[in-house]
């Protein structure tokens, strides 16, 4: 072949060889979303006095983390917002929410069948029942739009759904270590709620029914059941209980989700959510940059 007919390919220049690399990617998406909540919050409270700076900032905060998200995906990741889509968006919402509320009445009837939790009656209904909602709903949407949206979707991107399955579980039960009254036990109960929140959104191709379950989960787990969530005590709650037992079973100062019978939950609720999405043929190896999750 002559050489007028070769085809030459010039290699891409070392920004653009930066800008497609995985992990430039996660860490300029994960700093975009995360960095406007401690900012907006942080700014509110010492702007605003209490209790008037309490809800607000919370909502302030989710919105403009979830704009900073939209611009990560359609301006730098160049693909559609296709995970926050709006058709059946309501309904996969709701089967989230029914899904994390009943998984959390499943873990207090588990403690309470090993003698663990016990029943010891209902507070008077309060504003306090509502209150920490905003916290809740920014909580969520944060953790699923770096979780899912930026860390689980790019790692399948460059190496396939199951070390994006891995890695994505993995993360979320490390930045849980770093909650106050961390365990051993906590930490494989987060892992393992990671490992689901990446199944439910392999499941739908969607954030929807993720955002529903950890809203829900957290929810029952302090304003429901008054308990510590993942380490932070919330306040009471509607009903009122006490455990009894050992670490294992009580999950210690990191809250009953740090039990063992939380594991068992999560762990089969995982499983239950990886098969769907292996039937519906949602598992993906490698994929062209073009491809990336949603």
């Amino acid at each position: 072949m002559s050489e007028s007919h070769v085809v030459s390919r010039a290699k891409p220049g070392w920004r653009a060889a930066v800008a497609a690399n995985p992990v430039f990617r996660i860490l300029v998406g994960t700093l975009l979303v995360w960095f406007p909540v401690p900012l907006v919050t942080k700014l509110a409270h010492r702007l605003v006095a209490k209790p008037y700076s309490q809800v607000w900032p919370e909502m302030l905060a989710t919105v403009v983390s979830f704009l900073a998200y939209r611009f990560f995906v359609t301006h730098m990741e160049k693909r559609p917002l296709r995970e926050f889509a709006t058709a059946g968006a309501a309904r996969e919402f709701g089967t989230g929410l029914l899904l994390g509320g009943g998984l959390h009445v499943m873990l207090i009837l588990g403690l309470a069948a090993f003698g663990v939790y016990h029943f010891d009656g209902l507070n008077a209904l309060s504003i306090g029942l509502i209150s920490l909602l905003p916290l809740y709903v920014g909580v969520a949407m944060l953790e699923e739009m770096v979780g899912r949206g930026v860390i689980f979707g790019i790692c399948e991107q460059a190496l396939g759904s199951v070390p994006a399955l891995v890695i994505s579980a993995l993360f979320f039960g490390g930045i849980h270590m770093l909650n106050d009254g961390a365990t051993v036990m906590g930490g494989v109960s987060c892992t393992l709620f990671g490992l689901l929140f990446a199944a439910a959104y392999m499941a739908t191709r969607r954030l929807w029914i993720c955002v529903g379950v950890h809203i829900a989960w957290n929810y029952f787990e302090g304003q429901v059941f008054s308990g510590v969530v993942s380490g932070y005590k919330d306040g009471t709650g509607l009903v009122r209980g006490h455990l009894v037992g050992s670490e294992m079973w009580t999950g210690g100062t990191f809250g009953i989700e740090g039990s063992v019978v939380a594991v068992a939950v999560a762990g089969l609720a995982a499983l239950v959510l990886l098969y769907m999405a292996y039937a519906r043929g949602r598992f993906v190896g490698k994929t062209a940059p073009a491809l990336v999750a949603g």
